[in-house]
Formats: C-alpha cells, structure tokens, sequence
C-alpha cells in the first residue's frame, strides 16, 4: 500500500475525527443497553426453535437451533477469513522489519502508517478484546442463554458477570479483527483502490456478521467489537501525526 502527502491516514488521522467515533461508540454501548430487545432480536432471526427442539441435545445445556452454523459453505467462508487479519498482520510485521533495518524511521509516512496498524491489530483484537474483555466480562454467548436453548440468563451489553468462565461473548474477538480488516479498506479508498477496498470491506462485513448468524455473539458483541479496532486505529494515527508533527 503506497503512501502520499506526510499524512498517510487522511482524514482518519484528525483528532476531531477520533474523539466523534469514540463518542459514537460509547452511544453505541449505551444503545444497546438501554434496547437489550435489539440483541434479542438479532438473535432470534437466525435460531430455529423446531431444529432445537429436534436436536439430540435439545434437553441439555446445548442445541443445534442456530442452523446457519452448520452450512458448510458459510462454514468455508468463516474458515477462509478468520487467519486473514493475523496473515496480513504478519506480513506488515515483515515489511516494516526490513523498511527499519534499510534506515527508515518515524518521519516515513509509510512506517508510520504499519506502527499505527500493527498497534491497532494487537491492541484492539488482541490485548483488549481477547485478553481483557472476553475474558472477564463473563457474558454468556446466544447459545449459552435460556432464549436459545441454552441454560444461562440473558445479559446486557457491557454487563460484567461471572455467568461465563471464559472466552465469552462481549466483545466478539473475530468482528474486532474483522474491524482491523475495515481500516484496511478504508485506507485503501482514501487510495482510490475502490475495488480492493469494497471487496475487503465487504468480507470485514461478512466476517462479523457471521459470528451473529452462527450464534456465536450478539450483534452488541459484533458492533461493538467491529467499532471499537477502527476507533482505535483512528486514535492511535492521531496519536501519530501529532508526534510527527511535533518532530518535524
């Protein structure tokens, strides 16, 4: 991804642009606490209660009622995307690995512009979502709960509970990677590389959306988990022009 100008990030760099998308995603929050019938619902659109009802399982703490989690092509879908924001990741790792050891520093708009991705990338999908949030905020998954032939209650967006040991539902880790992806296409359209970007942004769609249609997460969990890696990167490429411009 070639870079132009000195600022690489265009207007996602402006910090009026980071502190509206975290005021956005805070409203977000507080939305879905204070509609809990959204989540529900959302839900509800892609469980079966007849195929629960018919699962072998459907007397015990699990049932197959969300049915879009066991069509192979979906299946293939999610299997092909879920490595890519950790492969592309990588890739950025080798770049700006040989860009350093060739004497490029800060001052290159392009190092910038990885230091701000790979930043976000571990960050959001990894230190906060997966090592913070999924793993103490305890809200149980659509089917763990009661509404979808779980055995668990309920829990509101944002809620911290000790319902669910582990690896839980708020935030969704793969919609937060899926945001990482997001950033990407955006990157790439302030580019003009429309195509790439509408083909990336619209498997970064795919790739969160799907973990609400297998039962995975909520749409809270998706949402917000999405947002959440693009309001990062905007605040961290803010962070970044600021300390060029302050070294320049």
């Amino acid at each position: 991804m070639r870079t132009t100008g000195k600022n690489p990030f265009g207007p996602f760099a402006h910090p009026v642009s980071a502190v509206a998308a975290t005021s956005a995603w805070i409203a977000l929050l507080l939305a879905f606490r204070s509609q809990p019938q959204w989540d529900l619902a959302a839900a509800a659109a892609f469980f079966d209660s007849a195929a629960c009802a018919a699962s072998p399982v459907a007397s015990g703490q699990y049932c197959a009622g969300f049915t879009f989690s066991g069509l192979p092509f979906l299946a293939t879908v999610r299997q092909l995307l879920h490595p890519l924001p950790a492969l592309l990741g990588i890739g950025l790792m080798i770049v700006l690995a040989v860009e350093l050891r060739a004497g490029l520093r800060w001052h290159n708009p392009g190092i910038r512009l990885k230091v701000v991705l790979i930043g976000a990338l571990i960050l959001g999908p990894g230190l906060i979502v997966n090592g913070i949030l999924k793993a103490y905020w305890g809200r149980p998954r659509p089917w763990m709960t009661e509404d979808f032939g779980g055995w668990l209650p309920f829990v509101e967006a944002g809620t911290e509970t000790d319902l669910c040991a582990s690896n839980c539902s708020f935030v969704s880790g793969e919609a937060a990677a899926a945001g990482w992806l997001m950033c990407l296409a955006l990157l790439l359209a302030i580019r003009r590389r429309f195509l790439a970007a509408a083909i990336l942004g619209g498997g970064a769609i795919a790739m969160a959306l799907l973990r609400v249609a297998f039962g995975a997460h909520y749409l809270s969990d998706a949402l917000l988990g999405f947002f959440m890696t693009v309001v990062l990167f905007m605040m961290l490429a803010a962070l970044s022009e600021w300390l060029a411009a302050r070294r320049s």
